[in-house]
């Protein structure tokens, strides 16, 4: 289990996205590298690399590539249909309580988990920085709780990681995440509460944070969320609100104990971003450190969101009862993680498929990075 309580928040200028959304000779361009010279060097060089779903990607593919990136220019089009939000309004005024039935609604939308929990200031931005039209705005958020869900990726498609199909597939489900995120939202309006809705690019909040916080899973070594059936296989996506829900509790699932024992995602990291060590203490937080420019860099070098980390974690296997069955094991049987470590190495393999089998040892880390 991930520990500790934040120390800060974070600026969501300071995040890798933000970053590389800079451009030279813009106000916002000068004015974080005035605050932040000493990124301004890295920065420049990543931004130099070619652009992700761009030629010049080492999986650049022209089709898979431009659907990709349709899928991600869809997300600002969306716009909730009112008379789905309307059924679905009558519907949540139904329910015993606001949280099971946005947690019925969810589903019925696609959702495969959901869960509340308070709203802790922490996991809030202090600034926004995606976008230069915003760039800087303190963000006011005073909502009391956040309802977080999560929606599956395929895993044929995150299997072809780190090639085009993988980034396809990401893009596919961050856009299933905004049009859910954006209905929930509507529907809270509509029956008189404020609300939020956050997804890809137009987030307020620490979205993997509160997805431990609602009970949906926990960090593992890779710093993405890992949940029960679908592991790392999922996007998250949220809606903010001063609806009173009931809070649902964190749960430990074994998994701080089993990445421990299981090394495999860093070991196969290409950029080699991932820590092979103990947790380390980062912003009052003990968890394991990912060195954010190497990981951005390889997505540069071949033009996708690379995904390897999740292909290869032992929680992302299907949905099947064998699978779950192990899960319910490293839960249970914590004690057993070294055990199940062995047993998916010799059923899966120790290094990733095509050029990435071999481990650590085998990778080129982009070290100018």
């Amino acid at each position: 289990m991930i520990w500790g309580q934040p120390s800060s928040r974070v600026d969501e200028r300071d995040t890798m996205f933000a970053r590389m959304a800079r451009r030279p000779g813009s106000l916002a361009y000068e004015d974080y590298y005035r605050r932040r010279p000493d990124l301004k060097a890295t920065d420049d060089r990543l931004r130099a690399m070619p652009e992700l779903l761009r030629p010049g990607g080492e999986h650049f593919d022209p089709v898979i590539c431009a659907e990709a990136d349709r899928w991600f220019r869809r997300i600002d089009e969306i716009a909730p249909d009112p008379p789905l939000v309307t059924r679905l309004a009558h519907r949540l005024t139904a329910a015993p309580d606001l949280a099971s039935g946005l947690q019925a609604m969810a589903a019925e939308l696609g959702v495969v988990a959901s869960g509340s929990c308070r709203l802790d200031p922490a996991f809030v931005y202090t600034h926004k920085g995606r976008f230069d039209l915003h760039y800087g705005q303190p963000i006011a958020l005073d909502h009391s709780s956040a309802f977080v869900f999560l929606v599956e990726m395929d895993a044929d498609q995150m299997g072809r990681a780190p090639r085009a199909e993988a980034i396809r597939e990401s893009a596919r489900q961050y856009y299933r995440a905004a049009v859910i995120a954006r209905a929930l939202e509507s529907v809270l309006i509509a029956i008189g509460y404020a609300a939020r809705s956050h997804y890809d690019a137009h987030y307020d909040v620490v979205l993997p944070a509160l997805a431990v916080a609602a009970g949906l899973g926990e960090l593992g070594r890779h710093n993405l969320l890992v949940a029960d059936r679908y592991g790392t296989r999922v996007r998250i996506g949220a809606v903010t609100t001063d609806a009173p829900l009931r809070h649902f509790a964190p749960a430990s699932r074994g998994v701080h104990r089993f990445c421990d024992a299981c090394r495999k995602c860093a070991d196969n990291c290409p950029s080699r971003a991932l820590s092979d060590g103990a947790p380390e203490e980062v912003r009052g937080v003990t968890k394991w450190p990912t060195h954010s420019e190497r990981c951005y860099g390889y997505w540069r070098k071949v033009g996708t969101d690379c995904g390897v980390c999740m292909a290869v974690c032992p929680f992302s296997h299907r949905n099947t009862r064998l699978h779950n069955f192990v899960r319910g094991l490293v839960k249970r049987a914590p004690w057993l993680a070294a055990f199940l470590v062995h047993a998916d190495d010799l059923v899966y393999g120790r290094g990733w498929p095509g050029r990435f089998r071999g481990g650590r040892g085998s990778q080129t880390p982009l070290s100018e990075t």
